[in-house]
């Protein structure tokens, strides 16, 4: 019973410990608006460690993963293939924080994060006026 309990927990921990990624920067946007959310923008690259880090460690922290899901629509710009004007990307990862609109809020970040430092972030982010 208790490895039944277990398992259980570790199958609905795991699903809930998926982003619920936007297809591409336009479909954030329109996701945003309509869930009266923020947007999260991770430029990266395939070969860059440090995205991969926390597509790996930081991401699939539950309370990460939940607080994202709750309040910004992520969206990931891969910098070979998309040059999204308007935003300068000095290393990768490099995070915007947009409101529905499009707009800046806050400072970027460059650069990994561990998962609380990121929370962190995020939640400057969701409480700031803009």
């Amino acid at each position: 019973m208790i490895k039944l309990l277990m398992s259980i927990l570790l199958v609905s921990t795991s699903l809930f410990a998926d982003l619920d990624w936007a297809e591409d920067y336009t479909e954030a946007l329109k996701q945003a608006k309509e869930e009266n959310k923020k947007v999260l923008i991770m430029f990266s690259r395939e070969e860059c460690n440090a995205c991969n880090k926390m597509k790996k460690e930081v991401y699939t922290d539950p309370e990460v993963s939940n607080y994202v899901n709750s309040f910004f629509v992520p969206v990931e710009i891969d910098t070979e293939y998309d040059s999204r004007k308007g935003f300068k990307v000095f290393a990768t990862p490099t995070y915007y924080f947009l409101d529905s609109d499009g707009k800046q809020i806050g400072r970027m970040m460059v650069g990994g994060a561990d998962a609380k430092s990121f929370l962190k972030k995020l939640q400057e982010v969701e409480h700031s006026k803009k």
